[in-house]
């Protein structure tokens, strides 16, 4: 993969370039094996555990169905998460899914090398260590279409609501039909328009605890702008569950204090799922409510 140009969009969010050939070499089976005959069988029961905030979003709860693949063996985890869908297994798919997986886990890794190396030359090689044991998993999205199609264009309608990611990095493959915001440090929503051969990248909540909040994970959101069904597959690059989340001294700087408060992967992770009443009326909640100073 050729990671080029693109620029810094805003906040967190940036686009990544990658050569036409090696995207759509990958990008193109994935979508054609998510979009195929045999998973139109899985329609009617798209997995939506643990996503909290569609299910709590007013607007969002009827729009997104979104199927999740956990690494490193995503061939397994797709397999088995077909098996108890519709009690058969899609190698098709299966396969598209450890291919496409597979190749981000590698791209991950390359990004967080560039992150480190731009939060200082001596950094990369001091600190890589801390992100060797991170994992990914992927959801594929399908967002349905408006149910009142009167004014869409006017009216603005969630399909998932304003949020950030749990994740060090998120990177993003979005079909052509668009709809993904991201909320300006201004408040003003601004459009991350598709484009072609591109991924979008995100920094995640994790990562800007780990940085002292020099890397800003942006709320972001989807808003369904067309009567069509929107596609996007989403990879979350994360730490390990029990790693224990500080900001090193060396990146917080000297004179300076950490705005976070240590904290376990986990609790975090748990904290945001959290079905408590009255803990999660909207979404919205970030590390910042969790262990901001």
């Amino acid at each position: 993969m050729d990671g080029s140009g693109g620029g810094w969009i805003v906040g967190g969010w940036r686009r990544i370039e990658l050569h036409p050939i090696h995207l759509r070499s990958i990008a193109s089976p994935t979508v054609q094996g998510c979009r195929g005959p045999q998973v139109s069988k899985l329609n009617e029961n798209w997995w939506t555990e643990s996503l909290y905030f569609a299910v709590r979003s007013n607007k969002a709860t009827k729009k997104i169905q979104s199927l999740r693949v956990s690494g490193p063996d995503f061939f397994a985890s797709a397999q088995s998460t077909c098996q108890a869908l519709i009690n058969q297994p899609i190698p098709e798919f299966s396969h598209a899914m450890e291919v496409y997986g597979s190749n981000m886990e590698k791209l991950s890794k390359s990004i967080i090398e560039v992150i480190l190396m731009s939060l200082g030359p001596e950094l990369e090689q001091k600190f890589a260590s801390e992100f060797k044991n991170c994992h990914g998993y992927l959801r594929v999205n399908n967002y349905s279409p408006p149910e009142n199609t009167k004014n869409v264009q006017e009216e603005e309608v969630e399909g998932l609501g304003m949020h950030t990611d749990m994740s060090c990095i998120t990177i993003v493959y979005q079909d052509e039909v668009g709809g993904l915001q991201v909320r300006s440090k201004e408040g003003k929503w601004m459009n991350i328009d598709p484009c072609q051969d591109t991924l979008v990248v995100n920094v995640g909540d994790l990562l800007q605890a780990w940085s002292n909040g020099k890397l800003r994970s942006s709320e972001h959101r989807v808003v369904l702008k067309e009567h069509v069904s929107r596609f996007s597959i989403a990879f979350f690059w994360c730490f390990e569950d029990e790693k224990l989340i500080v900001a090193p001294e060396e990146i917080v700087g000297n004179g300076n204090l950490r705005v976070y408060k240590p904290f376990v992967c986990a609790d975090y992770l748990k904290f945001r799922e959290s079905n408590e009443k009255g803990k999660f009326e909207k979404v919205g909640f970030t590390v910042k409510h969790f262990a901001g100073k």
